[in-house]
């Protein structure tokens, strides 16, 4: 049996709220982390593809490998295409310092927007008239 906590912690209600202002208030900022994260992800996909790709054809290869020319040209590629995905990783970089610059301008509204409602949760403590549901 496995028991999962649903329970809402002030952290996690802060980057819940962080984000919503985020998009409520610099739309394209959160358009272009969204873009960013899809571009890492297809990288990291890529990269594992070339990896899978080129083992395939070491294990395949039959003699000397240097004469195998498949195998040479995707290596070739793959280091082409490696750089190329380091590159956007260096730019996906500085691109996440800047949203994360963004986004800390918004970080004080996300903390009293979170210190509000444990304040209205605890209200219950001090009268059952103030339980929430």
């Amino acid at each position: 049996v496995t028991v999962i906590n649903f329970t809402v912690t002030f952290e996690g209600l802060g980057e819940q709220l962080l984000t919503l202002v985020v998009e409520s208030e610099l739309p394209e900022v959160m358009r272009r982390k969204t873009e960013l994260m899809m571009q890492l992800d297809k990288d990291k996909k890529t990269l594992q593809g070339l990896e899978d790709e080129i083992l395939r054809l070491l294990s395949e290869s039959q003699g000397n490998i240097l004469d195998d020319e498949v195998l040479i040209s995707t290596l070739q590629q793959s280091k082409v295409t490696a750089k190329e995905i380091e590159e956007r990783v260096a730019d996906a970089e500085v691109t996440k310092i800047e949203i994360e610059a963004a986004c800390n301008k918004y970080l004080s509204v996300s903390e009293r927007g979170s210190i509000l409602y444990f304040v209205v949760a605890d209200l219950a403590n001090i009268d059952p008239m103030y339980q929430f549901s």
